[in-house]
């Protein structure tokens, strides 16, 4: 019996490597370490990209998520420069803002009633053996499976890429985030992103708007920018001295209440080409540092990584070869899908930190629509 394994703490990449793998005659199983439902910490912003990935494994799939209840339709993310000035991108693709917590147990229920997969939860992976013909994993519980591949989408943290690599996740790759959910914040705009940049934080603060009131609110900054200042950032009091003083923002939250404590998130962006796979193994989304390092989401890079790695995973198993240099095909696929979008973000993002008065430059051009729906096209949203 031939079997594929995925410990997941990545539902986007994990769920829909396994809903790729429901025609394959193989047979699944995906390990969780949580029960679910379980919060995902995150801005929640599902891009449009997501849907059009969900389209390549079954249409009737991604009409059921673009029909999904629990969300807030998302029309056009608005930046705020530091100069006051406003840069409006108007969304080509249909996108929505979702709670994870739903949207994940929204796909994790997807896959148990449209696939055959075996859904393992509260598996812990502890360990990771090679022998000659399978992969040996161990779980905290003291159980022992074996696979003939394995596919990590095992988040920032990833114990797959960590014992098959032999490396720990590199902080050359990570940036950070804190992230709240509050009722009553004013002057929302239906379906609008927003993102407000200062000189004084090298970072953005966001505001999302969700269903039943709530937006879900953050502050993000990039993990480079902390290691080459060498200074120390508390993102929580950022978050807070945004709330409370800063002219635009204090007002709106003057009734607001935080519904849940703020929480903070590592983001393991992309940087450069990395190899993401080797022998019967290959990594998926957060495991592989697959979010934009510009726009700060990964959600549709996840999906993407999720769908390829399956759609090799057949390929491997009709080959019989599971080899290092016949997987090195997922690698390839993946990039040239979507290796260009993560190094175009990087080269952006560099200059930005590196200039930052850019950023007003380009809030100035912003003012010709023109040049706003070309920027929009280009960044594909």
């Amino acid at each position: 019996t031939r079997y594929w394994r995925d410990w997941s703490s990545d539902v986007c990449s994990s769920d829909l490597c396994a809903l790729a793998l429901h025609d394959s005659g193989l047979k699944v199983a995906l390990a969780d370490k949580e029960n679910f439902p379980r919060d995902k910490i995150c801005g929640d912003a599902i891009p449009g990209q997501t849907f059009t990935a969900i389209d390549r494994i079954n249409p009737e799939w991604g009409q059921a998520l673009r029909g999904y209840a629990k969300k807030t339709v998302i029309h056009k993310s608005q930046i705020f420069a530091p100069n006051g000035k406003t840069i409006t991108l108007n969304w080509k693709m249909q996108a929505y803002n979702s709670m994870r917590i739903n949207f994940d147990n929204f796909l994790r229920n997807l896959v148990g009633t449209e696939t055959s997969t075996t859904v393992l939860e509260k598996k812990r992976l502890t360990q990771i053996n090679f022998e000659a013909e399978h992969v040996s994993c161990s779980f905290s519980d003291g159980s022992i499976l074996t696979a003939a591949i394995v596919i990590g989408c095992d988040g920032a943290n990833s114990v797959v890429g960590r014992q098959l690599n032999g490396k720990a996740p590199s902080k050359d790759h990570s940036s950070a985030a804190v992230r709240a959910y509050f009722s009553g914040v004013s002057g929302l705009k239906p379906g609008v992103n927003e993102f407000h940049l200062y000189n004084e934080l090298p970072g953005y603060f966001w505001i999302f708007p969700l269903e039943n009131g709530l937006a879900n609110v953050g502050f993000g900054i990039s993990g480079s920018y902390i290691r080459e200042s060498k200074r120390a950032i508390n993102l929580r009091n950022s978050l807070n001295e945004i709330i409370r003083h800063y002219p635009g923002i204090s007002a709106r939250f003057k009734n607001a209440a935080l519904v849940d404590e703020i929480k903070g998130f590592g983001l393991p962006v992309w940087k450069h080409k990395r190899a993401l796979s080797g022998n019967r193994y290959m990594l998926c989304g957060d495991a592989a540092n697959l979010i934009d390092p510009l726009q700060g989401h990964g959600i549709d890079k996840s999906v993407w990584s999720g769908i390829m790695a399956a759609e090799q995973a057949k390929k491997c198993f009709k080959s019989n070869d599971f080899t290092a240099m016949h997987m090195s095909q997922y690698d390839q696929n993946l990039y040239k899908k979507i290796g260009f979008e993560l190094g175009r973000s990087s080269f952006i993002l560099t200059l930005i930190t590196r200039f930052p008065r850019l950023v007003n430059s380009f809030a100035r051009l912003a003012a010709n629509q023109k040049i706003t729906n070309w920027m929009a096209h280009k960044l594909k949203i």
